[in-house]
Parts: structure tokens; sequence; C-alpha cells
């Protein structure tokens, strides 16, 4: 390859990264994009996240309108935000924990920062908790580890 090709591909690749940094942000929360830049590339998947779905970078603090859910107590570890509204099956979040492989059945701690009632759904137990709009929850130890999917009251 010639040093012009080299400077060439160089200069592209510069130009990608300046893109994607400027759309992370102008792009609304419900973006894949802007979302998708949020977390280094090295944390996210090669499979796409489910709409209304961005990672966030390892206990981050809860966007506005979003909410948000924590492998480990204290709001800590890897993170993801769901936008209001989205229904999530939390198994199509890689997190790994004791639970397994997704973020089904790993999630410690949740923030609710949405106009809406969040529901939180085991399906092994068969049990569905509110999370009123504006709530933290840490979980108690007889409900943590245990969400399956994230529902919306309507």
């Amino acid at each position: 390859m010639s040093t012009h090709s080299t400077r060439r591909t160089r200069l592209a690749r510069t130009a990608a990264a300046a893109a994607a940094a400027v759309a992370a942000l102008v792009l609304p929360l419900g973006s894949a994009p802007a979302q998708a830049s949020a977390a280094p590339a090295a944390q996210r998947s090669a499979a796409a996240l489910p709409p209304g779905v961005v990672m966030l970078l390892d206990g981050a603090p809860c966007p506005p309108g979003t909410l948000c859910l924590y492998r480990d107590y204290g709001r800590s570890g890897p993170a993801y935000g769901i936008g209001a509204g989205y229904q999530v099956d939390l198994r199509a979040l890689p997190m790994f924990g004791s639970g397994g492989p997704s973020a089904a059945n790993n999630v410690s701690s949740w923030v609710n920062h949405t106009g809406g009632v969040a529901l939180l759904i085991d399906t092994d137990g068969q049990r569905i908790r509110p999370l009123l709009p504006g709530q933290p929850l840490e979980e108690p130890p007889f409900t943590n580890d245990s969400v399956d999917i994230v529902s919306w009251q309507h």
C-alpha cells in the first residue's frame, strides 16, 4: 500500500470516529447509533441490542427518560438503559454474572427516570413488580437477580 493510500485510510477512519462522536452528542436518546457509541467498542456485543436499549458505561448515572438496570448493588457494574415503553427480554442483553451470560437473573439495582411505571417480570417465580417513575430500587435478597423481562403499565 502506498504512503498516500495509508494516509487516506487513516483520514477516513478519523473522520468516521469524529462523525460517530458528533452523532452521540446530537442524536436523541432512543437512537441506536448515538447510544452504541456511548460505550467502548470492547464492551459492545457483536449482536445488535433490542430496540430502545442502550449500553451504559459501567456504573454510569441513569440518563433522563430512561429505566436503568445495573448488575451490582449501588448502581454499579455493567449497565443498560431502556427507553420508556420498550418491552425488553433481558436474555437479549449480554451481561456476565452469577445468573448466567445475560442480564436476565443478573440485575441487582434499578433506577426509573421515565414518566411511566416499569413492570419487572420474573418468569421463573411468576412475579410482576412495579417500579414507579422517579424511583430507584436496590433489590432485596428474596428478589435479587430474578427479573427476566421489563414491560410497562399502560
